[in-house]
């Protein structure tokens, strides 16, 4: 006969264990101070073991486990109760003394709130910790772990070390999150890519994947709901010992947290309830940051804008969008950011946005060179006049530097490669001579009015959140949707135009280069391009199978950059390239 099963505490963990033992037919008993369970106090008293998993914050004052203690008297006599709750160790111990006619256990719990009903249904480790050792409460132990889940690791061991095996876990990986944070600045300042330095130190299976990213939910640094409170406790805990050095490393540690926590607004009412409001105005003030710049990102849910949106959140500073979502997509959109759905076309509508504003990326815009030449009109209007109306709004609001998209195709066909900004621009389309004319605004506007602006000419730009389907499909793309589909590749013309890919990562690092760099601001053109091109039929044999050739469309034959002039005055340089993203995008997309 299968034991009665209570549950104290019906919050995400003792929700999703409950929901496990009724999932494997055990009759359950739930508790908890939220209907429709706070009849079931009296219950309790009858179930054969309970799982007790309530609230044991940390505060200003230390350690609260009065919940607990208050919670565990409603247990039968001779029955056993576990405590699932993080708690000091020594804890389990004091509350057999109180109640010494139930058998008290600590079993640590190790659910992550993104998965928890999955980890709950098949746990990694089932620890049992017992306050006393005997074959008594060996076999009490043991009685709770035959109705446990399998899972591929147990151990019964003294309560404290299961206490403490808990407090171990949070904190090292509370170290972990920090030391990420730390490495992702670290590999931005020193120019390397951070996605490929995560990758493979992840790849190493001592180190392991989890809590390597720097920017998760709403912000960085490790939060959460037992993070902050149990290195809390952990510190207060060590600061016994004695040890000043250790101590000071944890409190570094800690600082650091919450000074990450602080630049992006992560989790401070956690914060607050660990610190306490007096204690945490202290800290701002002690690890205030100076504020990082204020950034404005026209275009911010479209392709590379929303990649500019995202590593510029990462850095700690604060960003405006403006987009209309004519072709960026909301879902691309930071939560973190401010979003105003906006047309560039309407200098009064947009021109508030921009009060308080350090730096404009100007990225909005009807891209692709068909798309112009079918529809001129509307493409001019975003293009021109909204470009127009973007450096009008940002020269009144006296902003540090603007920061302008532009495009390769401004040089159209040119007798010479690689393509150098020392060449008169030859546009062959009117998405081309859009662009053009942006360039000689910039530089205008800084002549007349001081505006510090800078133009990057894009080459052919890849990357995640690249649009997939309609008139703004780079080929990349285009053979993407269509070895998916089965289908045949199709070539324009001959298949023999070369173009100069540009990976986004790049393109966001030159943008961010450029915002910084003392060396430019007089409206200068830096070309942003890898410096290697690949013709139509070679890409279509790095994707392989079958390919129809179809009537030639007007664009440039061939585009190459040539890159010195970033790496001279922004020192940016490249550090993709189209083949190796090719091998890892075609696994993820499931292309043979």
């Amino acid at each position: 006969m299968k034991p009665k099963i209570g549950f104290i505490g019906q919050g995400w963990i003792g929700k999703n264990y409950a929901d496990v033992f009724e999932s494997r037919h055990f009759e359950v008993v739930r508790y908890a101070l939220e209907e429709p369970y706070t009849q079931n106090a009296e219950k309790i008293k009858d179930c054969d073991i309970v799982f007790v998993a309530v609230p044991t914050p940390t505060t200003p004052e230390g350690f609260d486990n009065r919940i607990l203690k208050k919670v565990v008297k409603l247990v039968g006599k001779g029955k056993i109760a576990v405590i699932k709750s993080t708690v000091l160790p020594g804890t389990t111990e004091e509350i057999q003394k109180d109640n010494p006619d139930v058998f008290v256990l600590h079993s640590p719990e190790f659910l992550r709130e993104t998965s928890a009903a999955a980890d709950a249904a098949q746990p990694s480790r089932n620890i049992i910790g017992i306050p006393v050792e005997s074959p008594l409460y060996r076999e009490k132990a043991a009685e709770v772990e035959r109705i446990l889940p399998y899972a591929p690791y147990n151990l019964v061991c003294s309560s404290r070390e299961a206490e403490m095996i808990k407090y171990g876990g949070n904190n090292f990986l509370y170290f972990k999150v920090i030391f990420a944070n730390i490495l992702h600045d670290l590999a931005g300042s020193v120019g390397t890519r951070w996605e490929v330095v995560r990758d493979a130190v992840a790849a190493d299976p001592r180190i392991g994947a989890s809590h390597l990213e720097p920017f998760h939910k709403s912000g960085r640094g490790a939060g959460g709901h037992c993070f902050i409170k149990d290195m809390a406790a952990f510190a207060g805990m060590y600061r016994q010992l004695g040890d000043e050095a250790g101590s000071r490393v944890l409190d570094a540690v800690r600082d650091k947290n919450i000074e990450l926590l602080l630049e992006t607004n992560k989790d401070l009412d956690l914060l607050e309830g660990v610190y306490g409001p007096e204690i945490l105005d202290d800290l701002r003030n002690r690890h205030r940051v100076e504020r990082k710049a204020r950034c404005l990102v026209t275009g911010g849910a479209g392709f590379i804008g929303s990649t500019l949106v995202d590593e510029l959140i990462i850095r700690g500073n604060e960003v405006v969008i403006i987009d209309d979502l004519s072709t960026g997509k909301e879902e691309y959109v930071n939560p973190r950011a401010e979003f105003h759905n906006l047309d560039i076309r309407n200098l009064q509508d947009i021109k508030p946005v921009f009060e308080g504003v350090d730096y404009v990326f100007h990225l909005a815009a009807r891209p692709r060179v068909q798309f112009s030449i079918d529809n001129p009109a509307e493409a001019h209007g975003v293009n021109v006049n909204g470009t127009l109306n973007v450096l009008i709004a940002a020269r009144d609001a006296k902003v540090k530097k603007f920061i302008f998209s532009s495009s390769s195709s401004v040089y159209g066909d040119q007798e010479w490669l690689p393509l150098h900004e020392g060449m008169l621009p030859n546009p062959k389309s009117p998405y081309a001579l859009h662009k053009q004319m942006g360039e000689d605004y910039c530089r205008l506007f800084n002549e007349l009015y001081g505006l510090p602006a800078v133009c990057l000419r894009y080459f052919n730009v890849y990357g995640r959140r690249m649009a997939t389907e309609g008139a703004y499909c780079l080929v990349l793309s285009i053979f993407t949707n269509q070895r998916q589909k089965g289908e045949s590749l199709t070539i324009t013309g001959d298949g023999e135009q070369r173009r100069d890919f540009t990976y986004v990562g790049d393109v966001v690092a030159a943008n961010i280069l450029a915002a910084n760099s003392a060396n430019v601001g007089r409206g200068e053109v830096i070309n942003i391009g890898s410096g290697v091109n690949y013709s139509v039929n070679e890409i279509a044999d790095m994707f392989g199978g079958p390919r129809v050739y179809i009537e030639p469309r007007i664009e440039p034959r061939l585009t190459l950059a040539d890159n010195s002039l970033a790496q001279k005055i922004l020192g940016w340089e490249p550090m993709m390239n189209l083949p190796e993203w090719l091998v890892e995008h075609k696994r993820e997309q499931e292309i043979d």
